[in-house]
Parts: C-alpha cells; structure tokens; sequence
C-alpha cells in the first residue's frame, strides 16, 4: 500500500510538472500575448517598430524583450507576477481604458538588459554599424562602468523602441515610427 501511494505521487507530481511546462510554453507565445483585445495596440506597433525582427531577422516574440532570459527562477517570478497581474486588469480592469503612460513605466521595468543585449552586443555602434554619436558613446561608457555608473537600463533611456503610445509621438526621435501609425482615434 505505501509503494502504491508513492508511485502514485511520483506520478502525479510528473504529470502536474509537464502539465505546468506545457502551460509555460503556451502562454509564452505572442499569439497568446495578442489574443487579449487590450494587446492589439501593442502587436500592431511592434510589427511597425525597429524591433518587429530580430538580430535573425526572425520576428520578435514578447518574452524576448518582457521576460528574464532562460527558464531560471527570475523568469518563472516575473512570470507569474505579470500572468496573475494581466489575468486581473483583463478579467476585472476597464481594458477599454488602459492607461498606458503608467503601463509604460510598469513594463521597462521587467525589459532586462541581457534581451537587449542578445542582440545588440556591440555598444560602440549604433544599429547601422556606425559609430555611437558621442552622447551615445558616453551614455553606453557609463553603463559599462568605464566611465562612471549609469543608474538606467536599457529600456530607461531607449524608450519607445516597439511601442509608441500617442502620448509619446511628439518627440522628434519618434517621428519615423509615429508615421508609420495612426493617429490617436484612428
């Protein structure tokens, strides 16, 4: 009876671990991310973005920028945060009315700078392969820790690289991705 009871367990628990790796995988697809009708907008940029391929000229999928790279415990922790978070604001939040400046901030955060760096290894250049203008140069040194400390992360001073929020549209940096959506109501 208690061989029984172990096996049993043992096997239960396999099921339930390859159950919860196979929900893993599923929800880590863009075509889950984008099922929500909030997340239509965020799709639609990013397929107008710098960042709708990458490095292979692959499109990009949201966990290569929004989740820690690799299945560690930090990706399983920022996963589950965000899951139960998303799952909240869709079944219980007013997703019709997002606000996305404090999304913005929000979503930075969880951007880590190693999925920038997979595919942007050389920071003396920018994405043409010239050199960085010197503000650019400094900026990167100092993240580096060549030249003092940057405090930012990537996606703290690279804002808007597949996103562009109406309300961000304004600046003269975003100008050629704005172009390429619609205006606010459209």
């Amino acid at each position: 009876m208690k061989k029984t009871a172990i096996v049993t367990i043992v096997c239960l628990t396999v099921l339930l671990a390859l159950g919860g790796m196979q929900a893993v995988e599923k929800t880590s697809t863009t075509e889950f991310c984008l099922s929500c009708h909030e997340m239509e907008t965020h799709g639609f940029e990013l397929k107008r973005s710098a960042h709708a391929v990458d490095k292979d000229k692959k499109p990009i999928a949201c966990v290569q920028c929004h989740m820690p790279p690799g299945y560690g415990l930090d990706y399983f922790m920022v996963k589950s945060y965000l899951g139960v978070r998303d799952a909240a604001a869709h079944l219980l939040g007013d997703t019709e009315d997002l606000d996305r400046r404090a999304m913005q901030a929000v979503a930075r955060r969880f951007v880590a700078d190693a999925n920038c760096l997979a595919c942007h290894a050389d920071l003396a250049k920018n994405v043409k392969g010239e050199p960085l203008s010197p503000e650019g140069k400094k900026a990167h040194d100092a993240w580096l820790g060549k030249d003092g400390n940057a405090r930012r992360t990537c996606a703290g001073c690279h804002a808007n690289m597949a996103h562009l929020p109406v309300f961000d549209r304004r600046y003269v940096v975003n100008a050629a991705f704005a172009a390429k959506l619609p205006l606010a109501g459209e």
